[in-house]
């Protein structure tokens, strides 16, 4: 875990976040930018718009190892961009063909592609581990789906659910986050090859043919026209992205609340040191709902960023790219950490059922008020039923009595069906067993688990 100011805290050591941020650095960079110029040669070549016998000589030069990256770095600094020093190097490096090193391109092309491809390279494993933790959430999920438990609402108790319709809940958001961050990387997934302008005049009247055959060769999408600034796919995949961190993130948000001292029905897993305090030492700190949700902060503000670099002006804007870019590699970094924690979260999460029916009994019986009224409704009128049962519940918090005894006091006896966790628990099965199936987890045809 690095302890620079800069580093994100625990989320710098997942498997996630070093995963993904090596396709962004230094390396990973100019890797993707060699993968585009490599590309564009073996695609020209075999179209016979630049020489076939040049496409070697331009192979050979696209490796990193053949450059000279503190060369690099100073050209650089010194043109503003890194695309100019890059191609001049190749061009040396390929001899009596550098001429036709990146023919018929420009600087925003080879970077919109790279970035592009270091994006999709970055989500693969993050979509790994999104499956794991909807698998380890379906598990979860179907284990407690009759685990009684206070409902809240406003923090307050409101009536019994089962533990498993509050994991159900996560798991749905998760899912549908996750489906909507496909599309949006799918939809993103598109080449640039435009040229100077967009218009791909350099070529001819081949440009469009170029553009398909180096979209095949990067397995990217061929674009119907050049997209420059044109940046509503990169908007669409920032909102994307903030919207699966904060799914996350609200799961971390419900665990954390849970792990409260008064609360105490789930604790995340133990290890050695784990979420301890420097001079509080009973204390068991929920340090990993904590990093997930300070990485769905620090993203929560990339819609908007990004939006910003789609006012662009004319056919080549100033300045979009940097910010872009920035933003987008900050907020996959921060998600594909999350992702890891969450599943690591989820693994090894405890949950104390005694402490969840402990709770659900502490109000005594507060927590039927509902039900009950609903059962007195049919005898008093809904109105008369909720004016009554607000007095009593009044009565029973003033003076600490059992709901069922003052109910007593009153000359009113309830059946003991309407008292019975199991029956408040029982509507909400068949949403369970939706969510299950609707997120590829569910019960079999046939299988009656919802009873």
């Amino acid at each position: 875990m690095s302890l620079a100011s800069t580093a994100p805290g625990l989320l710098s050591r997942t498997r996630g976040f070093l995963r993904a941020s090596g396709h962004f650095d230094e390396v990973g960079t100019v890797d993707a930018y060699l993968r585009f110029e490599a590309a564009l040669a073996e695609v020209e070549g075999g179209l016979g718009i630049i020489p076939e016998a040049a496409v070697p000589a331009i192979l050979a030069a696209c490796r990193r190892d053949q450059l000279d990256m503190p060369g690099l770095r100073e050209g650089a600094a010194a043109v503003g961009y890194p695309i100019v020093p890059l191609v001049a190097q190749l061009s040396e490096l390929a001899g009596a063909h550098g001429q036709w090193v990146h023919y018929g391109t420009t600087t925003q092309d080879v970077m919109d592609t790279a970035q592009v491809l270091q994006i999709r390279g970055a989500l693969s494993g993050t979509f790994d581990d999104l499956d794991q933790l909807e698998a380890l959430l379906a598990e979860l999920c179907d284990r407690h789906r009759r685990t009684p438990m206070a409902g809240r609402s406003k923090l307050q108790h409101g009536i019994p659910i089962s533990f498993g319709y509050k994991v159900a809940v996560w798991l749905d958001q998760i899912h549908r986050s996750r489906n909507a961050l496909a599309r949006a990387l799918d939809e993103a997934s598109v080449v640039q090859f435009g040229g100077a302008i967009g218009t791909l005049a350099s070529l001819q009247g081949r440009g469009t043919e170029v553009r398909a055959a180096l979209a095949r060769r990067l397995d990217l999408r061929d674009p119907a026209i050049s997209w420059h600034v044109s940046r509503d796919r990169m908007a669409a995949l920032a909102a994307a992205l903030a919207t699966t961190l904060a799914a996350l993130a609200k799961m971390a948000t419900d665990i954390a609340f849970l792990m409260a001292t008064e609360v105490g029905e789930l604790r995340e897993p133990a290890a050695e040191g784990r979420g301890s305090s420097s001079t509080m030492p009973q204390k068991r700190n929920p340090v990993i709902c904590e990093a997930i949700l300070e990485a769905a902060r620090c993203v929560q503000q990339a819609p908007g960023q990004v939006l910003d670099a789609m006012l662009q002006e004319q056919e080549r804007g100033i300045g979009h790219g940097y910010r872009e870019r920035i933003v987008l590699a900050e907020a996959i970094c921060q998600l594909s950490g999350a992702a890891s924690l969450a599943c690591d979260l989820l693994t090894g999460l405890e949950v104390d059922t005694t402490r969840m029916r402990t709770n659900l009994d502490a109000t005594g019986g507060l927590i039927h008020a509902e039900a009950l009224m609903i059962y007195l409704s049919d005898r008093l009128g809904r109105i008369e039923a909720h004016h009554l049962l607000h007095q009593v519940a009044r009565e029973v918090s003033d003076d600490g009595r059992v709901l069922r005894e003052a109910l007593i006091a009153r000359g009113i006896t309830v059946p003991e069906q309407v008292w019975s966790e199991a029956a408040q628990i029982a509507p909400a099965q068949p949403m369970i067993d939706a969510v299950l199936r609707d997120t590829g987890h569910g019960p079999r045809a046939g299988d009656q688990r919802a009873g």
